[in-house]
């Protein structure tokens, strides 16, 4: 009667490595994105392959992951070039370059997000049900500006003018609470 010992992987591996990628992955995203311009569909693609790779060989790295992983993903973005075979190099442009010798910190980006996306809800907040309406309507649910004049009872070229005053009044807004910062 004695049935055979099942050894169970302890659960902190599993939680480790769920860590682990929730901790590096966007980080790694954004190199591949910005440092070698690597579509976004395919970058995410690279980042799960980096884990994958890292994962069937963890003795490999020899210092810290967070070091492995980004080498990783500079190699794996490389190498997606490489195998498109593109005639021209990637020149990273002054506007989309990351320096090197400065670490790139995730919460950083968090922060600036949720900081975008509260002074775009503030400024829409004050502009107005009308504008807001017609705005969302537009940019969100891209309908027609000849679909909303016919939802609204006016002309479309009557919901174009709105929306040329909607989105610079939503301009003014944003700048008086960016400068209020």
């Amino acid at each position: 009667m004695n049935e055979p010992v099942q050894e169970l992987e302890p659960p902190c591996k599993q939680n480790t490595v769920e860590d682990l990628y929730l901790e590096h992955a966007f980080l790694l995203r954004r190199i591949a994105v910005r440092k070698f311009a690597i579509p976004d569909e395919e970058a995410e693609t690279l980042v799960h392959d980096v884990f994958v790779e890292y994962l069937v060989r963890p003795r490999e790295v020899h210092h810290s992951i967070r070091t492995y992983l980004i080498a990783a993903v500079c190699n794996a973005s490389r190498n997606y070039w490489r195998a498109k075979q593109t005639r021209e190099r990637y020149l990273p442009s002054e506007s989309n370059a990351m320096p090197s010798d400065i670490p790139v910190r995730v919460e950083d980006d968090v922060l600036e997000g949720l900081s975008l996306r509260l002074m775009v809800g503030a400024t829409l907040a004050r502009l107005g049900t009308k504008c807001r309406e017609v705005l969302r309507r537009y940019y969100l649910e891209e309908e027609s500006a000849a679909s909303i004049a016919e939802a609204l009872d006016t002309t479309a070229s009557n919901v174009n003018y709105l929306m040329h005053v909607c989105r610079k009044k939503a301009r003014r807004i944003y700048e008086e609470i960016g400068r209020a910062r």
